[in-house]
């Protein structure tokens, strides 16, 4: 979940029509100062037939997504280029012997001067540039099934939480639920070992909800602004359940927006086919709703007999009917949810999922996220023939994300942690750590950004 694009939260910009650009195009690269850091910048061209230039590739440091470059023209020494539907523009002038080109920089009306120099192969800048997290010091590099794996750190593993969740806010400023809205929904369970979590997180929530309530509800009623609520909820409900131990008004607030935006259907607007497996299923967000509700602290009572108790219970049959689920992977947060949200689930319908997680549970110990749906299960289908012509497709690995998420749903449906399986769970992931504290996990999406590591 993105908001606009602006120079200061860029990361790379990469052509993916032109795989070997670096290899067949000139390279001319610079920098530009935005806010207080200076950005990199690579531009690639080949030379016509004509003598004159055409681009292969334009590439800015810290900049997310993938754009093409729409427009050029030349005009003697002159040219001029436009990226991502002409948000971006570059003018400059190449020198005679083509060494330099001097031109200005303009994204979203803001122009700074850009200087680029021609560079060797020797010399020239590796690209696309590879950060999951970029945001004053903290600089994270992409996740990749080649990161060395080390033994296990805790350390390292709070670090990258913790200043993941800061660098994806501070650069994107909007709620991710894949990074600041999972460690808004999961870091308070964590405050008897570590402490209180961040609370420029909490404040970040809040200030993000007051925006929301400013507007009309019907306006919320599309793209990824639903989303945004119900981690919103979710993310203060829970802070309040395990940090503040008490009923907060912002909490209150956020669970009336929540329940205003719900849908006649009990769930809530998303876009369907996004970015499974937390931004395509209406269902795994009405499991991050029922969070919400079922750690307010006191709430549930206070809406006894209004139109809101109507309201929960909508969600609450929702859930109970698995319907449009992402398989076997929204069931496993079906049996999370359960457990913070009484009376969602009997104890047989728990045992039942319980018994599931683990049937999926490979040889060395771990889960995969490919065997917990059909690749036609995710969001829209749409990633079906990506997923079915991956090698592993056949027999995918254990990663990161499926492992930890089928501990927690196991332990806290009352598994003992002396149960070998959940023994060989946490063996895998005291074995598989990674050099940045992080575990791998493939995208179900596309293989650039790997942001479900």
């Amino acid at each position: 979940m993105r908001r606009a694009l602006v120079p200061s939260c860029a990361l790379a910009v990469l052509l993916p029509c032109i795989l070997n650009a670096q290899d067949t195009a000139s390279t001319w690269q610079g920098t530009f100062t935005s806010g207080a850091e200076q950005r990199r910048v690579v531009l690639q061209m080949v030379k016509k037939d004509t003598g004159s230039w055409e681009p292969t590739a334009y590439y800015l440091e810290f900049f997310h997504d993938v754009i093409r470059i729409d427009f050029f023209a030349q005009h003697g020494s002159n040219l001029k280029f436009t990226i991502n539907a002409g948000k971006g523009t570059y003018q400059g002038k190449i020198s005679a012997d083509v060494a330099t080109i001097e031109g200005t920089w303009t994204y979203d009306g803001h122009s700074v001067p850009l200087e680029l120099r021609r560079a060797s192969r020797e010399t020239a800048w590796r690209t696309p540039f590879l950060y999951q997290y970029h945001f004053q010091n903290v600089t994270i590099p992409r996740p990749s099934p080649d990161e060395v794996r080390i033994p296990f750190s805790p350390k390292l593993a709070f670090d990258y939480m913790e200043q993941g969740a800061i660098a994806r806010t501070g650069e994107w400023k909007c709620v991710a639920c894949h990074t600041n809205g999972s460690y808004m929904v999961v870091r308070p369970l964590l405050t008897p070992q570590f402490g209180q979590p961040q609370k420029e997180l909490r404040d970040f929530f809040v200030s993000e909800l007051k925006e929301y309530l400013a507007l009309v509800p019907a306006k919320l009623q599309s793209e990824v602004e639903p989303t945004q609520v119900v981690y919103i909820a979710a993310g203060l409900a829970i802070w309040d359940a395990h940090v503040l131990h008490r009923l907060s008004p912002e909490t209150e607030q956020a669970l009336t927006l929540m329940f205003k935006l719900q849908r006649d259907t009990g769930d809530w607007f998303i876009e369907d086919d996004n970015n499974p497996p937390l931004e395509s299923s209406p269902y795994q967000l009405a499991t991050v709703a029922a969070r919400a509700v079922g750690n307010a602290p006191g709430w549930l009572n206070q809406v006894r007999g209004t139109l809101v108790e109507a309201q929960v219970n909508r969600l609450e049959n929702l859930l109970r009917a698995e319907r449009k689920l992402q398989g076997d992977y929204d069931r496993t947060d079906l049996l999370w949810a359960s457990t913070e949200l009484p009376g969602l689930l009997d104890a047989a319908q728990q045992q039942q999922l319980v018994k599931m997680i683990f049937s999926h549970q490979r040889p060395d110990g771990g889960w995969s996220i490919r065997n917990f749906a059909l690749p036609e299960e995710w969001g829209k289908g749409n990633r079906a023939e990506k997923l079915r012509a991956e090698f592993e497709f056949p027999d995918p690995p254990s990663d990161g994300h499926m492992t930890g998420l089928a501990i927690i749903a196991l332990r806290k449906a009352g598994v003992p942690s002396s149960d070998p399986r959940i023994q060989r769970g946490v063996s895998w992931l005291l074995t598989n750590q990674r050099s940045s504290g992080r575990w791998w996990t493939r995208s179900l999406n596309r293989d650039n950004w790997q942001f479900i590591s």
